[in-house]
């Protein structure tokens, strides 16, 4: 049986999370993305479908199969209670199928990306928690190239816990602010450590 090592991958808001769990993936990493089972949760058959809607009514796409996104996304940014209450109802949904994933899984290492890793709760389905973070300047940069406006940058950055506290929390630290050369170093460098880590379970 394949000793598995957990890592929990998260940062703040732009930081490139999904590039950095991309190039563990390719190491032979197997990836669960929270938010694809987030965007999961919000369509037609989920078993928490309907409770969205009696929340967020307002927010259901035409032809009411899912919800529009940028409609939510524009609706709990802005309120904070309302966010709260949309997360009461997903997040026990994604944790479940995140175990379920994790169990499933036949890789030496899973990476769980999450971005409300410790927000959530969801570190405690780690073995380790790596932060991916980037210096504000390049951040910015990247998010305006992707036509996000300023005001809802600093909306999602409130809604998340400061990247300083996260630093301060994992267990390791990948700088995503430079060229994507030194980044996959880092990320090699990492690799060898978490199935280095992955063998010591086995002993």
């Amino acid at each position: 049986m394949v000793q598995k090592l957990v890592v929990g991958l998260t940062g703040g808001f732009g930081v490139g999370k999904s590039s950095v769990a991309q190039l563990f993936k390719n190491m032979g990493a197997e990836v669960i993305d929270a938010d694809d089972l987030a965007h999961a949760a919000m369509k037609k058959g989920s078993p928490v479908f309907d409770r969205v809607i009696e929340l967020f009514e307002e927010a259901l796409h035409p032809g009411g199969k899912k919800m529009d996104r940028e409609i939510l996304a524009g609706i709990v940014f802005a309120d904070p209670k309302r966010r709260k209450e949309l997360e009461s109802v997903i997040h026990p949904y994604v944790k479940e199928k995140i175990q379920e994933k994790i169990a499933a899984a036949n890789s030496q290492v899973i990476l769980v990306e999450v971005p409300l890793l410790f927000e959530a709760g969801f570190e405690t389905l780690c073995d380790k928690v790596l932060v991916v973070s980037c210096n504000s300047p390049v951040k910015m940069k990247r998010l305006k190239k992707k036509r996000f406006q300023e005001p809802e940058i600093r909306a999602r950055e409130q809604a998340q816990m400061a990247e300083a506290l996260k630093k301060k929390k994992a267990d390791f630290v990948i700088d995503n602010s430079k060229s994507i050369y030194q980044t996959q170093r880092e990320v090699e460098r990492f690799w060898l450590k978490f199935v280095s880590l992955s063998k010591a379970k086995q002993s």
